[in-house]
């Protein structure tokens, strides 16, 4: 089974989704091809087998194949996928070559790499990054197994230069995507706004945005057991499933949340005030606190440009914040994407924790949420880099919500 070329026009009767999804993958496979040639790198090979690797999304834009896959794409030359034949609807129209096979995928894998010779063979393992990490350690040796007669164990690399990138690196249709999640949360804040009152308990906070959840018709960012995360003033922030503390008047409420939507996540933290009666806005520590954070992540975003490091960015957001009596131990932001924490490059100090992560270099197309929290209040970002620096996903909260 073939197709023409990597750029043919999709089939009118495809379904809507079908088509987006079909030029999302068509998108990132052109992307691809452009890192193997920039890295000098002849063959990406994506090994997997059912449920096993988190990169099958950009590859064929599904999680899940059942079958024993070998997933090809080439520097030069057509994309090859050999997959189980009841697995072929998964990537027919996306390969330029599909390959079935009923008993056995090692053979059609041996005469690929074998008439394509190629001279090196990045296959998906990564020792610093889970998100591109999907070759078990049993499928390495089946691989080097059933390629052992080919002398090719020189020739595998880790695929890291081409998958961390890929996967970093957004292209139009997926920063669409993440802005449409983006908005589906803010609403979800917004009519939270309407509902909170005193006297509810984080539980309820977290069922009333589940409830919402449901009516947008969106699934959560992370676990579900603290997606979201609702915390009281007197309460631990952080990733925390929602307690019984009773939210009294006089108090914060903090919430961090995302949605996925159509595979690709928003990550928000929000921040209420409950007045007291009498109180027109919240008293000066608080909203002392609060501003500390919006600075923070306003200086954040006037530093996120293409170039800098993470440790560029982190540093001088870590020293207003001391300036203004606060401190974090957590990174300034992580990348986002298809996970909640997505990506390798992390805008963060350099320690032990964060180890050569914090030192990335940041790209045009790298989505990053900033949320430099403390104390009561959670405050939480999502931006694009762009060449001429970085934009704001939705307009983000300037100002504490009072209720």
């Amino acid at each position: 089974m073939t197709r023409s070329s990597a750029t043919q026009s999709v089939p009118a009767e495809l379904t809507e989704s079908e088509q987006e999804r079909r030029k999302l993958v068509e998108a990132k496979h052109a992307q691809a091809v452009e890192l193997l040639n920039e890295h000098e790198i002849d063959c990406w090979l994506t090994f997997s087998r059912e449920g096993s690797d988190l990169l099958l999304p950009f590859v064929m834009g599904g999680d899940y194949l059942v079958g024993t896959a070998a997933l090809l794409i080439f520097a030069n030359g057509p994309s090859v996928a050999i997959v189980a034949d009841y697995d072929v609807g998964q990537v027919e129209g996306l390969f330029d070559q599909v390959i079935p096979y009923s008993l056995d995928w090692a053979e059609p894998l041996r005469d690929t790499l074998r008439d394509r010779a190629p001279a090196t063979i990045a296959i998906n393992y990564s020792t610093e990054d889970h998100g591109i990490d999907g070759l078990t350690h049993g499928l390495y040796l089946t691989l080097m197994r059933e390629t052992q007669s080919l002398k090719l164990a020189d020739r595998f690399i880790p695929a890291d230069p081409v998958t961390s990138r890929l996967r970093a690196i957004k292209t139009p249709a997926e920063i669409e995507r993440m802005r449409r999640a983006c908005t589906i949360t803010q609403r979800i804040f917004d009519d939270l706004t309407g509902m909170l009152r005193p006297g509810l308990t984080e539980a309820d906070v977290y069922d009333i945005i589940v409830e919402r959840m449901r009516t947008y018709e969106v699934a959560p960012s992370w676990e579900a057991s603290y997606c979201p995360s609702v915390a009281a003033s007197t309460t631990r922030g952080g990733h925390n499933p929602p307690g019984t503390t009773v939210i009294q008047a006089g108090e914060t409420v903090r919430v961090d949340f995302g949605v996925l939507l159509e595979g690709y996540a928003s990550d928000l933290q929000r921040t209420w005030y409950l007045r007291r009666n009498g109180e027109s806005a919240a008293p000066t520590g608080i909203q002392h606190t609060f501003d500390a954070v919006r600075d923070g992540i306003q200086l954040a975003s006037e530093l996120l440009r293409p170039g800098v490091t993470g440790r560029d960015v982190d540093t001088p957001v870590r020293q207003l914040m001391a300036d203004r009596g606060f401190s974090f131990t957590h990174a300034l932001g992580h990348q986002l994407g298809r996970l909640a924490h997505d990506g390798g490059v992390l805008l963060g100090p350099n320690n032990a924790r964060y180890g050569s992560r914090s030192g990335g270099v940041i790209e045009t197309g790298m989505v990053f949420t900033l949320e430099p929290c403390v104390e009561m209040i959670g405050l939480e970002e999502d931006v694009i880099v762009t060449e001429a620096g970085c934009e704001y996903l939705i307009p983000p909260q300037r100002q504490l919500y009072l209720v």
